[in-house]
């Protein structure tokens, strides 16, 4: 993305983020996602982690709404895509 460029705000559902996950996993096993809200100290959602389903969880995403970022991470925790500006998930 070019400096300057304004970029339309993203909203992404959770079955996509699931899609993501699974894609990079890349296995055939359809399995959940679950959901953990993590509260700041002022009692407001600070965070977002979301896992996929395994022994041990097969993949990760974070939502930081503060700087409106997805982070996405494999079952080793390294980290292989970045979205950013998105607004909120479905």
């Amino acid at each position: 993305m070019r400096r300057g460029t304004i970029q339309k705000p993203k909203t992404i559902t959770e079955e996509e983020l699931k899609e993501k996950l699974m894609q990079h996993y890349g296995r055939g096993v359809d399995r959940e996602m679950v959901k953990t809200e993590i509260k700041n100290s002022h009692g407001t959602v600070g965070s977002v982690l979301y896992s996929l389903d395994g022994s041990p969880p097969k993949g990760y995403v974070l939502f930081v709404p503060q700087i409106r970022q997805l982070s996405l991470y494999d079952a080793h925790g390294k980290r292989f895509r970045i979205i950013r500006e998105v607004y909120e998930i479905e």
